[in-house]
Formats: C-alpha cells, structure tokens, sequence
C-alpha cells in the first residue's frame, strides 16, 4: 500500500524513466538558500543525508515555485524511505547527476550556485536529446516533483480546487 501511495506522487518516476514535457524553472532567481527552517542537521529525515535534502529543496523550488513552502522535499524523503532499493539507488543517482553537473560547470555544488547558474544549467539539461541520461535524470526528478508539489492541499489550490469536493482514490474506485 505505500509503495502504491509512493507511486501516486512522483517518486515511481524513478523506476522506468520516461520523458516528460517542458520545463518549469523560472523560480531559480528566488531559490539559492535552502529554505528557512532547514537546519544544518535535521533529524527529521528519514531517508536522503542533510546534503541531499538541501540540494532536493533548491531544485524543487527551481523546477516548481512554491515546492518549499508545500513541504515537497519533505513528503520525498518521506516516500523514499519507504520505496525499493532499487528506486532508492535510482534517485540518490539522479541528485548525484546534479551536483556532477554543477561541479564540471562550476566547480561547486548545486546549492552553491547562483540563480543565474542553476537556471542555465537547468535549461541545458532539459534541451538535451531526450535519450540522454542526464536529461532523463531531470525529467525524472522534474515529475517527481510536479505531481509531489500537484498532491500537496497546496498544488491542489492553485488548479481550482476549493476544498468542497472530494476526489476519488483508486481504493474507493476500483
């Protein structure tokens, strides 16, 4: 049931990668911090280490505005420590492809890199041809996050949803 439920919001993108379309990170101008109240050693998580997480909540917020404040990379976290290993090794692969990216563009980790510098390194990697690992790897984590940040109450909010209907689960439907 909860792999199910990992499925639902984006983490199974990690299992098979597939192409999505366009891109969203027109954010990257506003997320070069982590987000306040991530401490330098959060406890909470339960799966990615605090390097991870930080990287995860800048590139949630730079593919997704909004992702922060929805608790995106938290819900992530939280699904991944209960995914398969083999989703597991396969998203802590695609963070990994990140910082590369940054490290051979910069010289620095992601989260060390200006707006300017994440947004052109994102917008090289989603025009990538689309059997390219790396882009793969970032359409990957961009429908994680997508469909994580669109399950939030607050994602739900900002496609019209006002609270006064319930939508369906597959477990009430089928």
């Amino acid at each position: 049931m909860l792999q199910s439920l990992a499925t639902g919001v984006g983490v199974a993108a990690f299992v098979t990668p597939a192409v999505a379309a366009g891109h969203v990170h027109g954010a990257a101008a506003s997320a070069t911090k982590p987000a306040e109240g991530t401490s330098a050693a959060d406890s909470s998580l339960l799966f990615l280490d605090q390097h991870a997480f930080d990287t995860l909540s800048l590139l949630s917020e730079q593919i997704v505005p909004g992702s922060r404040a929805a608790q995106v990379p938290e819900v992530l976290d939280r699904l991944l420590s209960v995914e398969s290993l083999e989703t597991q090794k396969r998203f802590t692969s695609v963070i990994g492809m990140f910082e590369r990216e940054a490290r051979e563009a910069q010289g620095k980790p992601w989260k060390a890199l200006s707006a300017e510098q994440a947004t052109e390194l994102l917008t090289k990697m989603s025009g990538l041809p689309k059997d390219n690992v790396t882009r793969q790897g970032f359409d990957d984590l961009k429908r994680a996050v997508a469909e994580t940040y669109y399950s939030t109450e607050t994602g739900m909010k900002e496609m019209g949803w006002t609270g006064a209907i319930a939508f369906p689960t597959p477990a009430v439907c089928g």
